[in-house]
């Protein structure tokens, strides 16, 4: 593609220019090449104006900046690169209309929902790509680098699934990737909200910002796009004032578009009875807990505002086993999962507190650098609920572990808990408390692999730790 098409219609300075053909796209000048269009994006950590010379040694043919830069090669200078980077990738990889583009975001839930509508879709014989936390998935699977990538990855994700075959994309978007303008040149066949409760306090500075920056998402619905929201979540009366066009609403409180009933809660799943339209549809997850009934009433919202058959729907949900670090089950009586708000932590010990005949053990800590308030929240949560707690290291990042500790602990509300500053030491203890009719959940980091701790990140997966703790036992 030639330079001047992607520039054209685009408010910016142009220097020395002259057109050029452009054969790529990229942020990152270690994936540069030559005939690669370099556009320099300022992040938190790196500015993409100091890898410029980088760029143009391996073969960067024009630039995009956000001030001139002394340099022969053709650039154009605008405002802001991250907003305009959306809009070139839309030019260089097409509108990708053609394509089912099903978006999930809320504070919890995103990764279970968005496993459950892409195995319907997939059950349903629509070939489908998922972008999300834990995996891209096409074809095969990679492992994901943030929830919501970039707008020039996520066109290029697109545009792959696209050409292996897929006519749909699953996504979640996070409330960063709206507020960033990562999503901004697409648009949503369907745009589901699950929930909002406190999270990312230390970005967004107020739960008013978060709540703005989520609502974004239906601001991208195509014009004859359906919204899909949670009616018995507090946020619904604020997505009601939308007055969208197009809306499907669930719940199993207050009266929605979807009623369900839960006809059974155990440790090896649930059984849903979900009305709509006047039908009763029976449902069997091998999920469990009361807010994977949301996850899975979410997605079959989504999948009858496709106009998917609901006997298919059915048996999508049922063929999902399980999603990685979500309530997983590690050994009979030890779960891991990926909660690391306080709605989160007291969603999945009310799951797990009716199957357990003995003690419900916790271990858990809180991420450094990030929203501060929710630290002693998850504490009260953590330590009402559960009979005996472990407060621990998770990816302290810059942050000493004892001061994150010491915000956490400000939330206690009884003394059956215990400080552990290491993270393995911590998971060994909870392990060796454990009784027969005990269960233990290690919360907070699922299905992470790493610990950040200072500049370093190290191997660490939660499974792994507890898997070496019970081979013996």
């Amino acid at each position: 593609m030639l330079l001047n098409d992607l520039l054209d219609d685009l408010n910016g300075e142009k220097v020395n220019m002259k057109d050029v053909n452009i054969s790529a796209v990229e942020f990152d000048s270690r994936k540069v090449r030559p005939g690669t269009l370099f556009i320099a994006v300022k992040g938190d950590k790196y500015d993409g104006h100091d890898f410029i010379e980088r760029a143009i040694e391996k073969g960067a043919v024009a630039i995009i900046v956000q001030h001139r830069i002394a340099a022969e090669i053709p650039q154009y200078v605008v405002s802001d690169t991250r907003t305009i980077m959306g809009t070139i990738a839309r030019k260089f990889y097409g509108d990708l209309s053609d394509m089912i583009k099903v978006a999930i975001t809320g504070t919890n839930g995103k990764t279970t929902t968005a496993f459950l509508v892409h195995a319907i879709l997939e059950m349903s014989g629509i070939k489908s790509g998922l972008i999300g936390t834990i995996y891209y998935i096409g074809d095969g699977e990679k492992k994901a680098v943030r929830t919501t990538p970039e707008s020039l990855d996520i066109f290029r994700l697109i545009s792959e699934f696209k050409e292996k075959g897929s006519s749909a994309v699953v996504m979640e978007v996070s409330s960063h990737g709206l507020a960033l303008n990562r999503v901004d040149e697409l648009r949503f066949r369907v745009a589901v909200f699950t929930n909002l409760s406190q999270d990312h306090l230390d970005f967004h500075k107020t739960i008013e910002n978060y709540r703005e920056s989520k609502m974004r998402i239906f601001r991208l619905l195509e014009p004859d796009g359906c919204a899909v929201f949670n009616i018995d979540d507090p946020v619904s009366e604020h997505i009601k004032k939308l007055n969208l066009k197009k809306v499907i609403s669930y719940g199993m409180k207050k009266k929605g578009d979807l009623q369900a009933q839960i006809t059974r809660d155990a440790i090896d799943g649930l059984g849903i009875d979900i009305g709509y339209r006047g039908y009763i549809h029976r449902v069997n997850s091998q999920l469990i807990g009361t807010y994977n009934a949301y996850n899975i009433l979410a997605a079959f919202a989504v999948s009858m505002a496709l106009g998917i058959d609901p006997d298919t729907t059915v048996k999508g949900i049922a063929h999902v086993k399980g999603v990685k670090g979500r309530m997983e089950r590690i050994t009979n009586n030890i779960f891991i999962d990926y909660a690391h708000t306080p709605s989160a932590i007291e969603n999945a010990l009310l799951a797990l507190k009716q199957y357990v005949k003995g003690k419900l053990i916790i271990v858990f800590g809180c991420g450094g650098d990030r929203d501060k308030e929710k630290r002693p929240h998850m504490a009260a949560a953590a330590t009402r609920l559960a009979d005996f707690t472990i407060i621990t290291s998770d990816n302290p990042r810059s942050e000493p572990v004892k001061s994150i500790i010491a915000d956490i602990v400000k939330g206690v509300v009884t003394d059956r808990y215990e400080i552990i500053e290491d993270r393995k030491t911590a998971i060994k203890e909870a392990v060796a408390r454990l009784g027969n009719d005990d269960i233990l959940l290690v919360a907070g980091k699922g299905h992470e692999d790493y610990q950040v701790i200072g500049d370093k990140t190290i191997e660490f997966d939660d499974a792994e730790v507890i898997r070496e703790c019970t081979a013996n036992l």
